[in-house]
């Protein structure tokens, strides 16, 4: 019996040119679709980069940037437990800020500072990433849930929030995403035409190398394979890898990952990161949900912090509109299968949810960051329920008298609104007004930094609370805190690299020598520092507060004065 795939269609030969293969790719998307895109792309990015200096370094961001120092000269050793892509386009854009201050920047009253030259590389990224989500999204789900996908992400709150912090995450998803739209096209190319189809195997692979380059997240790779294996062989989009698809996808991937991440072939980085997966690296532990203090690592899996973790985040960290836009479209993917070819996106969507939230709500160490790779499948899904609500709506108003045009309309500016431009109005007035990562949504009840307060607060308010001390400390002055590098970091920019810093957690470390000044942050509370945080909360003079609407984020404590001449006998 023939079927639809063994018919061949003869056209009538016109004086219309070909169809290039770029035009191939892109012949059923909307020009006003890309239009959108490009404006999104926009958006998002005016969104990621306003005020990108708002809030000081956190610790890991401090760490980076001596790590660029050490790259300055030729050391690529130094905070190995990260790969190198990220760094490296850090180096490039904080030298480059360098020379726009000298050249341009003082002469129009335009410098960049450090903090914003770390963290753009990133803040681009997380708006680009618009572009292959839409693809992806396009490719498995239909152009409306790609679109809508896209502008979801890129006015998201809870993708900008990770999108301008320099963490690997935001590289990690951009090309995750690309990756996971080049296999996919790769798989949909047609048998008599072998070569294209080699060339996306080796781009998809060339994503997958740069995803590797950007964090250690293997399982991400994996569940790419998971997907197209419960899909089963199909010729039209699903045939079997051959021997030459997995040459060119896995040399290109190797090739790329070795040529962006050189470091992991010196053997003083096998050694660090050895002692770094042994845990030895550590001098403090835990993690503060709701005021309870977790273990957070990897060894305590399946303890550790809890495994509602994630859940709690969508709870309250995710606007409560698309929140239940969310709710709907997953109750609409496992409810209908779809027909074909869409019927792949949901069981896509089925995979990657339920293989994402069930092993990362296992292990025992988990930070809000890791969320950020969660984001797109988030917003595929709120675009999935978003339309099926749309769908609703239009039918169940059918009786009103209005014409159906009149109805799709109000229907369309109603989800818009309500989907849309509601949460990204949120994100606007967060970004402008406030701190992003302190949103809470309605159920959080206003509680600011309560649920997860080591990736709410992330040292903002310390580089403030920093700066008092520089200011006030007598010469050789004692300062101890939680984050060393954050302190060396902004005691060296404000010129006072003669403060000695302490860390609280270290072993010795002892609050009856009376160090001159204490920084306490909620959200470096570890089991270590416990009972000399609630010592100094207790008995110590508060001398500074850095708050965020109301929300104190860092405190500098002195001694009091009995405690200090008691010090001094």
């Amino acid at each position: 019996m023939r079927t639809i795939d063994d018919l061949e269609v003869s056209l009538p030969r016109t004086g219309s040119p070909p169809i290039t293969a770029a035009r191939r790719r892109f012949i059923g998307i909307d020009r006003r679709y890309l239009l959108i895109i490009g404006m999104a792309v926009i958006l998002g990015l005016g969104l990621r980069v306003h005020r990108l200096d708002s809030a000081g370094l956190a610790e890991d961001e401090a760490n980076k940037m001596f790590a660029l120092r050490a790259y300055a000269q030729g050391d690529f050793t130094v905070n190995t437990e990260h790969p190198m892509l990220m760094k490296l386009l850090c180096y490039v854009s904080v030298h480059c800020a360098d020379v726009w201050n000298q050249a341009a920047g003082s002469r129009f009253d335009l410098l960049m500072s450090e903090e914003t030259a770390l963290r753009l590389p990133n803040a681009v990224f997380g708006a680009l990433t618009t572009i292959p989500i839409f693809l992806l999204a396009s490719a498995l789900l239909g152009h409306r849930v790609g679109l809508l996908s896209a502008v979801l992400w890129a006015v998201g709150l809870d993708a900008i929030w990770f999108n301008r912090i320099a963490k690997e995450d935001t590289l990690l998803v951009f090309f995750m995403i690309t990756g996971y739209y080049l296999y996919n096209v790769a798989k949909r190319q047609p048998e008599d035409e072998p070569e294209r189809g080699l060339r996306f195997y080796a781009l998809a692979g060339a994503a997958f190398g740069l995803m590797f380059a950007s964090k250690y997240f293997i399982h991400f790779f994996g569940l790419n394979f998971i997907y197209y294996t419960i899909v089963g062989y199909d010729r039209r989009n699903n045939r079997p890898l051959t021997a030459q698809s997995y040459s060119h996808m896995f040399g290109a991937m190797m090739l790329v990952f070795a040529a962006v991440n050189p470091a992991l072939f010196f053997p003083q980085t096998w050694r660090y990161l050895w002692r770094y997966i042994n845990e030895e690296l550590l001098t403090h532990h835990g993690y503060s949900v709701m005021d309870k203090l977790f273990i957070n690592e990897m060894s305590q899996t399946p303890g550790g912090n809890p495994w509602y973790f994630y859940l709690l985040f969508l709870g309250v960290k995710v606007p409560t509109p698309l929140l239940i836009a969310f709710l709907v479209g997953l109750v609409e993917i496992f409810r209908r299968r779809g027909f074909y070819p869409y019927a792949r996106g949901r069981l896509f969507l089925r995979v990657m949810l339920v293989f994402w939230l069930v092993p990362m709500s296992i292990v025992g160490a988990k930070f809000l960051r890791y969320s950020l790779s969660l984001m797109p499948l988030l917003y595929m899904t709120s675009a999935v329920g978003i339309i099926a609500s749309w769908k609703a709506v239009t039918s169940a108003t059918t009786t009103v008298a209005l014409g159906w045009r009149s109805i799709r309309w109000i229907a369309t500016a109603a989800m818009g609104i309500a989907f849309v431009i509601a949460p990204g109005v949120s994100a606007a007035r967060s970004i402008a007004f406030s701190h992003p990562a302190l949103f809470v949504s309605a159920a959080g009840t206003g509680r600011l930094g309560y649920f997860f307060p080591h990736d709410e607060f992330y040292d903002v308010g310390a580089r403030e609370s920093i700066k008092f001390v520089a200011e006030a400390a007598p010469e050789r002055a004692r300062f101890a805190s939680e984050i060393p590098g954050v302190v060396d970091y902004y005691l060296e920019k404000f010129g006072r690299s003669d403060i000695r810093s302490e860390i609280i957690s270290q072993p010795g470390f002892s609050i009856e020598t009376a160090p001159g000044y204490v920084l306490l942050q909620p959200g470096r509370l570890y089991l270590e520092n416990l009972d000399t945080f609630r010592r100094i909360e207790k008995e110590w003079q508060v001398a500074q507060t850095s708050d965020y609407e109301g929300a104190v984020t860092a405190r500098i404590y002195q001694p009091p004065p009995s405690l200090i001449i008691e010090s001094q006998d």
